[in-house]
């Protein structure tokens, strides 16, 4: 992994508060679009985020997808990061998530995550994102899996696929341990947030940007419920490598060295995820791999501006490749 400098969050927000308004209103203003997958149409929330200022106009364009239970709202933080680094950030809120239309059990009841990569490709197509313009794809944890369902539906829009601590590579799973694992990590992330907070002005930098994000429905509420089921379901399968195989673009795996939820391993134990994730890579030349120092399983949150600086050094990796 590269050598990035880590800051105190006080630095970070001097240097990064002028652009909390320009993109903040970027991130208040709603968006939507309609979608209609296997005859069901949908309107999808979604937003758009760059800073002129800092925007590299010949990067190509991101897509951030969070993981189970949040709409874009959840990775926002880690969207306003990669704008500081100078993209073009797309954050969808998939059906049934957020301000999303919630699907019928037609969209999220099968053995797959092809439907919501339909949603993205269309939602590209009504953006503006065509087939000589491509994207990455960055996606987080469950977000992994359904970012390399569209790497292998829509090749020729891909300029490279990012796996942010991914779900999907453990063969049946149980998806009750499973659950109990992502509550865990849930607690340990969230105490280590109030000592650091503790010292820092990591609060007041999260409530400058998040004062700015509407209100959404909660992805648990109980006409959700269902839906939420059928993803641990199918992440718990364990889909994500048979995936890889099959895609041939730059592919990069960043994880947090203490994910509990899918831990890393090291490259030299062949049962690792880490490992399993390289060998299944049939393109060698394409694989890059970052394990994070002290970060566990979401790493979307702060420190992610540490998370964002790694994730931009591969995406430009990608685009020298091209």
């Amino acid at each position: 992994m590269p050598n990035f400098e880590t800051p105190s969050v006080n630095e970070i927000f001097e240097n990064r508060k002028e652009f909390i308004p320009e993109v903040g209103e970027q991130l208040k203003n709603e968006k939507k679009v309609e979608i209609e997958i296997n005859g069901e149409k949908l309107d999808v929330d979604y937003r758009i985020i760059s800073i002129e200022s800092q925007e590299n106009k010949n990067g190509d364009n991101v897509v951030l997808l969070p993981g189970f239970g949040s709409g874009w709202e959840g990775i926002s933080e880690l969207g306003f990061s990669l704008a500081c680094e100078g993209r073009k950030v797309i954050m969808p809120s998939l059906p049934g998530y957020g301000n999303s239309d919630d699907p019928s059990e037609n969209y999220y009841k099968t053995n797959n995550f092809n439907n919501e990569a339909k949603v993205i490709n269309q939602l590209l197509e009504k953006i503006g994102i065509t087939e000589d313009k491509k994207v990455h794809l960055v996606g987080h944890s469950m977000g992994s899996e359904i970012m390399a369902s569209f790497a292998e539906k829509y090749p020729e829009k891909v300029s490279s696929l990012v796996l942010l601590n991914p779900a999907g590579v453990e063969e049946k799973e149980n998806a009750i341990a499973l659950s109990s694992k992502f509550v865990l990590s849930g607690i340990h992330t969230g105490v280590e947030f109030k000592m650091r907070s503790a010292f820092s002005g990591e609060k007041d930098y999260e409530r400058e940007l998040y004062k700015h994000i509407p209100k959404t429905k909660s992805p648990f509420m109980k006409d959700r419920i269902a839906q939420r089921l059928a993803e641990a379901k199918k992440i718990s399968e364990g889909h994500l490598l048979e995936k890889i195989k099959k895609i041939d673009c730059p592919i990069t795996y960043i994880s947090g060295e203490l994910d509990s939820i899918y831990p890393p391993g090291s490259e030299g134990e062949n049962i690792s995820q880490i490992a399993r994730v390289i060998e299944s890579v049939k393109n060698k030349e394409y694989v890059e791999t970052s394990v994070m120092k002290g970060l566990r399983h979401n790493t979307t949150i702060a420190p992610d501006e540490m998370t964002a600086a790694n994730i931009d050094h591969y995406l430009e990796k990608a685009e020298r490749k091209q």
